[in-house]
């Protein structure tokens, strides 16, 4: 139950409504994800209002209003710049402002772990509800994924894919140690998160994303290692050995796929690193990457301060010689993109709200807020997000820049959260 006035009630249950509708739809639909992102923001601006007003002092509150119109000025330089596209130099504005909506989420959670389980499981039945239905439409497994994966396109859908997947995992981690979770119920929540993990597994599997069939198990190794070295016990190699045996399997099922996604392009690579370019080709994954890129470079060049406004997909059919590109829209770069649509500014301002967010993370892990699975399950997002944006331009896709206001919200809540010690359930 919410003690205090009416008003403060009413807003923290308003928060809270849009803080799962957005976990749920982040994955599970467009709309949903929208119209939570939309009731955040009023519960928000009302809790500052009725009394949150010190908020508003917070320095990273200030970065995002700060860039909100730095953003817009540069939609402004970007209109200016191309006139014929200048609606869509604005209507891009909420995927350059991203970081800037952390606070919603931030203010919403507040480190309470009570309600950020609720939101990651809401999110995660949002992922299998997106991944039974592509099974159901036969788009997606038992098959392959080909172009469309969970409502997106396939190299954009392992991000979620590959999070969930790490959720399992430091859920069963979670539960394994868990000290009131015991007998049948811990093993029925075992075996249902075993379940999804295998179910995600095989998704990762069908969508076959170079990148993601990298950085996945490299995650997963990362996770079980630090559990081992950090005196995690039996329980945690048996898990370990599992996860092991399940991907080695996964590998002899598909070595054909997996290899054969691994060595494409090798000619390509080739060629570049010979310094042919001039003979790197047009009709592979590598090589389109290469064209998208050096023409990217071209037009960033001209104002590498400011860019060339929110919206840069109509670059890619300014180039007579580089007719074949027009056909996509994005750079396949999520770093490409930032530097082309926002210049130095933007990049400064990414870097400087990364640092703001992963200090509140680690300050509250040092002082024992942050439960640890939570904190592995922020890192090896994070850094899976980096890795598949070097490949893909996720950061500015609606999925893509969401998943910074989920995740950064729910680490940098803990800015704000009561000094309470980490629920020792899920400090482990």
């Amino acid at each position: 139950m919410i003690a205090g006035p009416l008003p403060a009630r009413f807003l923290e249950y308003f928060s809270r409504l849009g803080l799962f509708t957005f976990a749920f739809g982040y994955v599970g639909g467009l709309a949903p994800a929208n119209i939570g992102l939309g009731i955040l923001l009023m519960a928000f601006l009302g809790k500052c209002i009725c009394g949150e007003r010190q908020v508003l002092q917070d320095h990273f509150v200030r970065l995002a209003m700060l860039w909100l119109i730095v953003a817009l000025a540069l939609a402004a330089w970007g209109a200016w710049l191309f006139p014929a596209v200048a609606r869509s130099q604005y209507s891009s504005l909420p995927e350059v402002w991203s970081f800037a909506f952390i606070p919603l989420v931030a203010l919403a959670t507040r480190g309470d772990i009570r309600l950020i389980l609720p939101a990651l499981l809401v999110a995660l039945f949002g992922l299998m509800y997106r991944l039974a239905r592509d099974v159901v439409l036969g788009v997606g497994p038992p098959d392959h994924y080909d172009l469309v994966a969970l409502g997106v396109g396939r190299n954009l859908a392992v991000l979620f894919i590959d999070v969930g997947a790490v959720g399992c995992l430091v859920l069963l981690f979670a539960l394994v140690e868990s000290r009131t979770w015991r007998g049948l119920r811990r093993l029925a929540a075992s075996t249902l998160c075993l379940l999804i993990l295998a179910a995600l597994l095989y998704a990762w599997i069908a969508a076959a994303s170079r990148t993601s069939l990298v950085a996945l198990p490299l995650a997963f190794a990362a996770l079980i290692a630090g559990r081992l070295l950090g005196a995690g016990g039996r329980r945690i190699a048996v898990v370990g050995l599992m996860l092991a045996a399940a991907f080695a399997a996964l590998i002899v099922a598909y070595d054909a796929r997996i290899l054969g996604e691994l060595q494409k392009d090798s000619d390509t690579w080739a060629a570049i690193a010979a310094g042919q370019w001039d003979t790197v080709p047009q009709d592979t994954a590598t090589g389109l990457r290469f064209h998208m890129w050096h023409l990217a470079w071209d037009n960033w060049v001209q104002h590498p301060l400011t860019g060339l406004g929110p919206s840069a997909t109509h670059l890619l059919r300014s180039d007579p010689s580089r007719a074949f590109l027009a056909v996509f829209n994005q750079y396949h770069s999520g770093y490409v993109e930032l530097l082309l649509r926002t210049g130095l500014i933007g990049l400064t301002f990414y870097l400087v709200a990364t640092v703001l967010v992963w200090r509140a993370a680690l300050r509250a892990r040092a002082a024992g807020h942050l439960p640890r699975s939570l904190f592995e399950l922020l890192v090896a997002g994070f850094a899976i997000f980096v890795a598949l944006n070097f490949t893909n331009a996720i950061l500015f896709f609606q999925q893509g820049w969401q998943f910074i206001v989920l995740f950064g919200g729910i680490a940098y809540g803990y800015r704000w959260a009561e000094r309470r010690p980490a629920n020792a359930d899920t400090t482990s």
